[in-house]
């Protein structure tokens, strides 16, 4: 029964998430583009939202992205360093702001829950979102120390893991099945949350209004009739 629990969670469940989020992510854009919106709560008030919620974003950002790496083969990236150095850098920067993040996150689920206006405005969604991101930040911290502590060929085994469910090899879940339980609850929240990312307000990221750091100043100015 383990075996199977575990090809299924990551051998099919990585394909069963990256086909709800394409399909969600199509039809938002085509069917409900203008509920993508991130919301905001500054109106409602003031407290905490500077801290929160740059630390939360920029912590994520790297975060994010920092996963990519996995998809990196041995070769290509024993070009300019080596496995040890590689897992050295993903320690550092996963461990500095994966903390960014979660300080970020506390400051945000602490303003939600304790604010008395913007608790009234809040639905189960604005909750289950940051109080998810916050396990999975928890859970990607204590991976660190397991990284860390473990021998250099478990962390090699993950991106030979990421890589095989890219590119459909049917024994991708025997590549982890012997890693910490950390690790596995890690990466099947992460997928839950790519999964369910094109039905929440994550999805303002994908709009963001990239080239409004671009443009040049100007003024709307009206002629009077």
């Amino acid at each position: 029964m383990e075996y199977y629990i575990n090809n299924f969670l990551f051998t099919y469940f990585p394909h069963i998430a990256f086909a709800v989020f394409w399909f969600g992510l199509f039809t938002r854009f085509i069917l409900a583009n203008k509920t993508i919106q991130a919301n905001s709560t500054q109106l409602m008030t003031n407290k905490g939202v500077k801290w929160g919620s740059n630390l939360f974003h920029y912590g994520i950002i790297v975060v994010f992205f920092g996963h990519f790496t996995l998809f990196l083969p041995e070769e290509v990236y024993h070009l300019v360093m080596s496995t040890e150095t590689k897992r050295m850098i993903a320690i550092i920067f996963g461990s500095f702001f994966g903390i960014i993040t979660f300080i970020g996150l506390v400051i945000l689920v602490t303003r939600r829950a304790t604010d008395p206006r913007l608790r009234v405005n809040s639905r189960f969604a604005d909750y289950f979102i940051l109080i998810l991101l916050l396990i999975e930040t928890i859970l990607g911290l204590i991976s660190v120390f397991t990284t860390a502590s473990s021998p250099l060929e478990n962390y090699t085994s993950l991106g030979v893991w990421t890589q095989k469910v890219i590119t459909f090899q049917p024994e991708a879940g025997a590549m982890i099945a012997g890693h910490s339980i950390m690790y596995k609850i890690h990466f099947v929240i992460g997928l839950l949350v790519f999964m369910i990312f094109p039905y929440t307000k994550l999805m303002h990221m994908i709009v963001y209004p990239i080239t409004y750091f671009f443009r040049s100043g100007y003024q709307l100015v009206r002629k009077r009739s």
